[in-house]
């Protein structure tokens, strides 16, 4: 999947990490938040003493890994400058990309139950659940505190580094992003339409995209997320703070009729003209392409592409967040946003033949590829304590999302942040359907059955 849509740091920075990183240990309090009282060579033992002359560091490059990961667009330099700095954080380590299917973790799941996993490999908090079930996870409590990772996340971030069972399977890699919608100013400027605030606006302007041959909203339907993410921000946009992602908790159920109202909505949109035709065989890259071409007026995604889409649109691009709010509690819900955060970031599999390096690496990885994405892509919602500062600071669109976000007041969660397998499956699977064109009635019903299915 490609949820993470999408210049190198200096010699100081790499050596500070280095000194971050390679701490000693001996605290097994998982809130310890010391900071590393020395740097240590990457060869050195747990105490920090020198290793003896028989154990030898192993030759740099000797440890092979494969790294599973979404390797590709705007976050290919993000992973090569991480690499690189790890050449001098782990020399020893080898690791070789493998380009991430965007196919809603198919592939991975696939090797997992081929007993195939790559070493290392992009786990969202639902595929955490699910690899958890099968044994296939690493569980990385130890290198965590050997590291003093947790020392290294800001506040907000460190709930993430923890599963709900009190171990660590992943250290995460991103912030906590909201879903977006990004629109040409532009286009509506020309065409004399209205920028949406509410659901009655957007339906309006889909009609009048549609009207002159303007596909409305370039969505990447080809994966199932960003449909479930549209209907959250509209089952959201009816005062429903726990969208979708409530549900899955094991609260409340579809009879209720927030959610009748967003499929609804949905529906009509759909009716009106939303998509392209060619919408369900449409990936992020294609979309992208759409709306840099002025091809289409809108994009559904993540905050984390707003680098990208401003070096395709520049200054005429903006966003919106949750144009599919009723018109009598736009004000209201105005600060109540779809995604989110969730435990999720490089996991280790368990029958990796250098499992204790690979654990290592992943974890360390996860902390440079942090640093890395503010320094390439003027990240605006860093996951550490340390300041870092971007190449080419932020851009506009990134400006307000990072002013804006101090306003933030609840967040639900992506579709890949679900935990229940069951439930994430059947949505993803019927919110294909209902943009399809499945009657709203129908999905309600459909789902209903589904979502009992999934709390048995």
């Amino acid at each position: 999947m490609n949820h993470f849509l999408k210049k190198p740091a200096t010699m100081l920075a790499l050596l500070s990490m280095v000194a971050l990183s390679l701490t000693a240990c001996g605290s097994d309090n998982k809130d310890n938040n010391a900071q590393p009282s020395a740097s240590v060579s990457p060869s050195a033992s747990a105490s920090g003493s020198a290793p003896a002359e028989e154990t030898k560091a192993p030759e740099p490059g000797s440890i092979k890994l494969k790294f599973y990961a979404q390797y590709s667009g705007v976050e290919m330099p993000v992973y090569d400058a991480a690499k690189e700095a790890m050449k001098t954080i782990m020399p020893e380590v080898d690791v070789e990309f493998e380009v991430a299917a965007q196919d809603d973790e198919q592939k991975i799941k696939t090797y997992a139950a081929a007993g195939s996993l790559p070493d290392i490999f992009f786990a969202s908090s639902g595929l955490i659940e699910t690899l958890k079930k099968s044994d296939n996870l690493y569980v990385m409590d130890d290198v965590v505190k050997e590291l003093n990772i947790e020392s290294l996340l800001n506040e907000s971030s460190k709930p993430m580094l923890w599963n709900k069972d009190g171990h660590s399977y992943s250290v995460p890699n991103v912030g906590q992003w909201a879903g977006v919608f990004y629109y040409n100013k532009d286009l509506f400027a020309e065409h004399n339409v209205k920028v949406p605030t509410n659901y009655d606006e957007l339906l309006e302007a889909v009609k009048a995209f549609k009207a002159k041959d303007i596909t409305p909203l370039a969505l990447f339907a080809k994966e199932k997320w960003p449909g479930v993410l549209m209907l959250d921000m509209a089952v959201v946009g009816s005062a429903e703070p726990g969208g979708l992602k409530r549900l899955d908790n094991g609260e409340g159920d579809f009879s209720e009729e927030v959610y009748l109202k967003g499929a609804q909505k949905i529906a009509e949109l759909i009716q009106a003209g939303l998509l392209s035709k060619n919408a369900f065989n449409t990936t992020a890259d294609d979309a992208a392409a759409q709306f840099k071409s002025g091809k289409a007026a809108m994009l559904l995604n993540g905050a984390w592409s707003m680098a990208a889409q401003y070096e395709n649109l520049g200054d005429k691009l903006d966003i919106m967040y949750n144009p599919l709010a009723d018109a009598d509690k736009a004000d209201q819900v105005q600060w109540n946003m779809s995604g989110g955060g969730f435990n999720q970031g490089f996991a280790v599999s368990k029958n990796s033949k250098n499992v204790e390096a690979a654990a290592k690496y992943a974890a360390l990885f996860s902390i440079e590829f942090a640093k890395q994405r503010v320094i390439q892509l003027a990240d605006p919602n860093s996951i550490l304590v340390e300041k870092v500062v971007p190449t080419n600071g932020l851009n506009p669109v990134q400006q307000k999302y990072a002013d804006d976000s101090v306003n933030f007041k609840s967040m639900t969660t992506f579709a890949w942040g679900y935990e229940n397998a069951k439930y994430k499956t059947s949505i993803e699977d019927n919110t294909q359907k209902l943009f399809a064109g499945q009657k709203p009635e129908d999905y309600i019903k459909d789902m209903s059955k589904a979502l009992e299915n999934a709390r048995k």
